[in-house]
């Protein structure tokens, strides 16, 4: 069993799924957010284990190809595609605390595309003028005037894997 780093566990899984369907951006493999919990780091439907020697965490080669390979070898069908409706906007004080941490795909990706309508509604009018039409959901079925085009070039190179600076302030 060959054991690398983590740095290089992404540069692997980066350079075998570089044309995957679905992007991916694989820095939990070097961030490796919530190792100690339970010894793996979860990409996907993928858990990779890890391995800890002489006090530094390392990767089994094989299941790095292996995970790389998987999201490789993944096809999208549109014909599959279904529209899933934006959950409404709300403040994080209107949540039950017991649920901050709960990990959630779908807000994580709600509260990028608020970030961003907030943003854009900000950075065009004078701060006498901002309202919370951005919370909305607009003509383009994102939040305020957001466009797909927008949010894409707002989030993309950012390696989001948790929700956006600012998130809900």
């Amino acid at each position: 069993m060959a054991q690398i780093s983590p740095r290089l566990a992404r540069t692997y899984f980066a350079e075998i799924s570089a044309d995957s369907a679905l992007p991916l951006d694989p820095d939990d493999l070097v961030r490796m957010v919530r190792l100690r919990q339970h010894g793996h780091v979860v990409i996907g439907d993928i858990a990779i284990r890890c391995y800890k020697h002489k006090s530094k965490w390392t990767y089994d080669e094989r299941d790095i190809r292996r995970a790389a390979q998987a999201f490789a070898d993944l096809r999208l069908d549109l014909d599959d595609v279904v529209e899933v409706q934006l959950p409404p906007y709300h403040d994080r004080d209107e949540e039950n605390p017991e649920e901050w941490g709960r990990a959630d795909w779908r807000e994580s990706i709600a509260s990028w595309m608020f970030w961003s309508a907030r943003h854009k509604h900000q950075e065009q009018r004078h701060y006498d003028d901002w309202n919370d039409s951005w919370q909305r959901i607009g003509a383009h079925g994102l939040p305020g005037d957001l466009t797909w085009e927008e949010f894409t070039r707002t989030t993309a190179g950012a390696g989001r894997t948790s929700p956006a600076p600012g998130r809900w302030s």
